[in-house]
């Protein structure tokens, strides 16, 4: 087992990568597998484990890992949402899923790591495989988990997807290495923990077969296809402009199949709210009865703003979506998903990143170069200090800073 991880991820010849560690059998599995393995053309490896501050034990988990990182000499890092998941809206699990990936999207930028290990196993590809099915999901939620996924600069990687969870135990077990046992993992009143029971029966009763988790294999070849078709449609139907607006004509719209359409606005709205999952069915579906709603004029969903006028829709980021004031800690971080901001050697001070719609009336002198719809210039992002404005793309302002929007293909067509 160990020989074929570390075989697989040797031949990806690496320089730096992250391992997110919580504390289970399954990351702290990985974590050894990695620290432990001998080679002259390792990477250098480092650690960050999150505390969702959802549990009264998150914090001693997290300072366990920090204590293996201690021994293994390796740099531990602890990161944590800025907004208390509780108060959030929406479902409590969902959130933290997506503040997860943001967090350690973030913090492998930040740290110029070239990817993130994952823990997940095959145990989890089976559960996923259940819940989505139960759920009525179509084919894209029935699709496997895929072992090497980029997205956002980052590459992310499952090295243990083949492998179950008690070998990795059993692993640890044999190499004297301890794991923290989350009890939330054995509270009926979450979803996976039910799933889990009833996989459990349903195997003892040889009603499940080894060859299950195949059904998501199939699911993934032909999420490919459709993916494919739904790029090549879109190429020739949307519009971009400089600050991030999307435009198309509902009439070409109506000409594609039903399933490119579907996939044309799931990838939209990934790309503007930058979830690592697509949105639910029922919410494009809600969307799409809309755009061939004659009556519709404006809506909103997942911190978008879609538009309709003579026959053309145009989609921005939603202003009130945006956090209002963000403060640098990097030198280098996506903001609001789509913008990556680069500050060169120069830049000093403490500095914050604000929407260009959040402007007081003093600083209305800013002249910006070229035409643009009011609402989607309004989301562009201002580097400022707490007295003053210091920058502002396509506008009068210079500093030493790099920003560009991520909307090439390969940062767009990812989510699709």
């Amino acid at each position: 087992m160990i020989e074929k991880i570390v075989r697989n991820f040797a031949s990806l010849k690496l320089r730096s990568c992250g391992i997110a560690v919580s504390g289970g059998s399954d990351s702290m599995a990985l974590f050894h597998m990695l620290t432990d393995w001998e080679s002259r053309d390792k990477p250098e490896i480092i650690v960050a484990s999150i505390d969702h501050g959802l549990r009264s034990e998150s914090k001693s988990e997290v300072e366990f890992v920090k204590k293996a990182c201690e021994v293994k000499k390796v740099k531990h890092f602890s990161l944590a949402p800025t907004t208390h998941l509780l108060k959030m809206p929406g479902n409590i699990q969902d959130n933290a899923r997506s503040a997860r990936y943001k967090l350690l999207r973030n913090w492998a930028i930040a740290k110029n790591l070239q990817c993130i290990l994952l823990g997940h196993t095959l145990d989890d590809q089976e559960e996923n495989l259940l819940i989505r099915f139960f759920r009525g999901s179509g084919v894209d939620g029935l699709v496997s988990m895929e072992e090497m996924l980029p997205r956002n600069e980052i590459l992310w990687i499952r090295p243990l997807l083949k492998f179950r969870k008690e070998d990795l135990r059993n692993y640890l077990r044999n190499k004297n290495y301890s794991w923290v046992d989350d009890p939330s993992n054995h509270d009926d009143k979450y979803k996976r923990v039910k799933i889990r029971k009833l996989l459990k029966q349903l195997k003892s009763n040889n009603l499940i077969t080894p060859n299950f988790v195949k059904t998501a294999d199939h699911m993934l070849r032909a999420s490919k296809l459709s993916r494919e078709i739904a790029i090549s449609n879109s190429k020739t139907l949307l519009s971009f402009n400089d600050v991030g607006q999307i435009s198309f004509q509902v009439e070409k719209f109506s000409q594609l199949f039903e399933d490119s359409q579907y996939r044309i606005l799931a990838g939209i709205l990934s790309w503007f709210s930058g979830r690592f999952y697509k949105p639910r069915f029922s919410q494009l579906e809600n969307m799409y009865n809309k755009i061939f709603n004659v009556n519709m004029r404006g809506s909103t969903l997942g911190g978008t703003i879609f538009k309709k006028k003579n026959g053309i829709v145009t989609v921005t980021r939603e202003l009130g979506s945006i956090e209002e004031n963000f403060l640098v800690k990097n030198k280098k971080f996506i903001w609001d998903n789509r913008w990556l901001i680069t500050l060169k050697s120069g830049s000093q001070g403490q500095l914050y990143v604000k929407p260009y719609g959040l402007l007081g009336i003093d600083d209305q002198e800013i002249s910006i170069t070229g035409e643009f719809d009011r609402n989607a210039m309004a989301t562009i992002p201002m580097i400022v200090t707490k007295r003053d404005v210091k920058f502002v793309p396509f506008s009068n302002l210079k500093y030493d800073i790099d920003v560009k929007l991520l909307n090439q293909d390969n940062e767009f067509y990812k989510f699709f």
